[in-house]
This record gives C-alpha cells, sequence and structure tokens, in this order.
C-alpha cells in the first residue's frame, strides 16, 4: 500500500451482528495506523448509499491526520445482510479496501441476539429457549447463516482483500490474531494491545435488560443524537461497565436437548461453511455430533 494517507475509507468490517464486531473495532483502533470512526455503526452503504458522501466522510479527518494513517475504517455489522449489491457499492467506493468479518458459533450468536433483543423489547423477557425454533426468531437465525451472508465479500474482494476472523479462536490466542490483522493490513508490527477478550457490547443480564428497556431504550427511540453522543462518551461507556458489573451478563446455560440438536441440524451448512475455511479444530465438534445423532 502506498504511504500516503488515503482520502477515503478503505477498512470495514461488515459483519456479523452480536459476533464480537465491537472487540474487533476496539483491537483495530487501538493501533496507530488505523483510525477507526468515533461512532461504530455508519450505515453508509445499502438502499441510501451514495446520498449522504459528505456527511459519511466527515467522520474521518483525512485532510487533518497528524500521523500517517494507513487506513480510515468503520465497522457497521449490518453490511453482510446488504449481499452482493452492498458488497458491489464498497468495492466501487474503495477499490482496494480490506474488509473484515468476524464470526462466532452460529447457535451462540443465536442465543446472544435473542437475549439481546430481550433487552430491546422485540422478545417477551420470559421467552425460553424453544422460542429460538419458532418463527418470531427465524430472522435471528437467518443471522447465523454465515454461508449466505459472507461469500458475496470473499467474492467481490478475493483473499487478498477479504479476511475472516473466528471469535472464538481470537480469543484462545489474541497476539496471534493481532500479528494475523497485522500482516493482513500490511502495518507496522507493535505489541498486542492489552484489550484482554472480554465482551465489549455484553448483554446484560435479566435486572440489567430491565433497566436498559426503561431507560436507555426509549432515549434511543426518541431522541437517537443524543443516544450517539452518549455513545461516544466515556462517562458513558463506564456506568454501562459499571451496571454490567452490579447486576450481571446475560445467564448462560445449556440448551434443553432437543432444542440443541434441532439448532445443530440447521446450521450444519454453517458448521461446515467454517470449518472449510480453516477452523475445523473449533467448529468441527457440532457437525461430528450432529453425524452421531
Amino acid at each position: 500500500m502506498d504511504d500516503a494517507a488515503p482520502d477515503r475509507v478503505n477498512l470495514f468490517v461488515v459483519g456479523v451482528n452480536k459476533a464480537g464486531t465491537s472487540w474487533l473495532y476496539e483491537l483495530l483502533d487501538a493501533h496507530p495506523q488505523v483510525f477507526m470512526s468515533a461512532e461504530k455503526e455508519l450505515h453508509y452503504f445499502g438502499e441510501d448509499h451514495p446520498d449522504r458522501r459528505a456527511a459519511y466522510h466527515a467522520h474521518f479527518p483525512f485532510e487533518k491526520a497528524g500521523r500517517p494513517y494507513r487506513y480510515f475504517g468503520e465497522a457497521t455489522p449490518f453490511y453482510c445482510h446488504g449481499g452482493a449489491a452492498v458488497a458491489r457499492q464498497i468495492r466501487d467506493y474503495a477499490p482496494g479496501a480490506k474488509v473484515l468479518a468476524i464470526v462466532r458459533d452460529p447457535v451462540a450468536r443465536l442465543r446472544s441476539q435473542f437475549r439481546y433483543h430481550k433487552q430491546l423489547g422485540y422478545v417477551r423477557e420470559e421467552a425460553g429457549p424453544e422460542a429460538l425454533l419458532g418463527e418470531a426468531a427465524a430472522e435471528l437465525r437467518a443471522n447465523s447463516h454465515y454461508e449466505k451472508l459472507l461469500p458475496p465479500f470473499a467474492e467481490a474482494f478475493g483473499p487478498d482483500q477479504f479476511k475472516l476472523v473466528s471469535l472464538e479462536v481470537a480469543h484462545a490466542d489474541v497476539p496471534a490474531l493481532w500479528e494475523e490483522l497485522q500482516a493482513f493490513l500490511d502495518v507496522r508490527r507493535i505489541p498486542p494491545p492489552s484489550l484482554g477478550n472480554h465482551a465489549s457490547n455484553a448483554t446484560g443480564s435479566r435486572a440489567f435488560r430491565a433497566v436498559y428497556r426503561w431507560g436507555v431504550h426509549p432515549l434511543k427511540r426518541r431522541f437517537p443524537v443524543l443516544y450517539r453522543a452518549l455513545l461516544r462518551s466515556s462517562a458513558a461507556r463506564t456506568a454501562k461497565r459499571l451496571f454490567l458489573h452490579l447486576l450481571g451478563t446475560d445467564e448462560r446455560g445449556a440448551l434443553p436437548a432437543p432444542v440443541a440438536a434441532a439448532l445443530r441440524k440447521e446450521f450444519r451448512p454453517t458448521y461446515r461453511y467454517l470449518a472449510e475455511r480453516g477452523f475445523d479444530d473449533v467448529y468441527a465438534a457440532p457437525l461430528a455430533r450432529e453425524a452421531v445423532s
């Protein structure tokens, strides 16, 4: 890559929701040659593209950069739902861009988003794990079918520009992932940041979800500008971490056997897709259990 600072966004995290995008965003932002937008999800590409380019570029100090950034990046996990159309928009906008997607065990990701939708009030708090199989959760299950969501981006950008990251593999060895990312981006090698592998956007416990629905979500819905400003506030992020510490994060536990078996069957193509992309050590076990059952 040319050492001159780019004049447009050239690094994208395109998915997947509730799979660790916030953690990956913070990890990328920790490198001194990478500038990630202060507002995480910009939603520029999609149906409204390209009518808001000036507003989009206002998030990035292309001309005012005080140090030689090689990448200006953003993370909008919903881009992966745009398929080939959004992949082409990004490629046409920045042909040399680097594109990342982070995935997670599809069942674990589904359960996390299911609980998050309880937090938002979209799913009844009383809904049990059997609801994961119902029609109301069909869209959430679709969000875990990476084999349908991500190939358009791999095809549009090719292996030198598109990289798939596994949250489980990353958390097992953060320094190794850090080395992979630096090599993929061709940036100066530095030691890994001390972010750990904590969830950057964790879903809260039942008590936390109740507080969120009562106080935070109405603010987000009625005063979105104020809400986005709070997202950029270190005090607000500290307050959230404190509430999560006091009230706890989402409850975990084994799924009922029939539900687990049904979901393994549902995501058989997803596990196969992940195994074929080099993550077989992590994601081959569910396929083996499904074969036995």
